[in-house]
């Protein structure tokens, strides 16, 4: 009879234990917004390359200080992730949104915005 008795006091602390320390598992449920960029020669004696942005959906419709600020952290961003290797393919946050840079090749093609 004791042991029945442990067994169930174990079973219900055990439940006990699994409800309240347990919680719903939510993952990163916003989504990640791809901005394309590509490397392009831009004929500059002193810097030979530039970096191309296609301007990313969130970017329109919002105000112009706002918007250059949003380039220049994504254009360093960009830099970043061309020098440093290790770095690339990672999706980072601008604001509580989450960007994930896409480089594209050259094609010699320029692109119409």
């Amino acid at each position: 009879m004791k042991k029945f008795l442990a067994t169930t006091i174990h079973i219900i602390l055990v439940l006990g234990v699994l409800i309240l320390c347990t919680s719903k598992l939510n993952g990163n449920q916003s989504k990640v917004e791809m901005i394309p960029f590509r490397v392009i020669p831009t004929g500059d004696i002193t810097c030979p390359i530039g970096i191309e942005i296609i301007q990313p959906i969130t970017m329109l419709g919002v105000s112009i200080l706002y918007n250059d600020e949003l380039e220049e952290i994504i254009m360093d961003r960009a830099i970043f992730e061309v020098t440093n290797p290790f770095a690339q393919n990672e999706i980072f946050e601008i604001d509580g949104k989450s960007y994930y840079l896409l480089r594209i090749p050259y094609t010699g093609v320029i692109w119409r915005q």
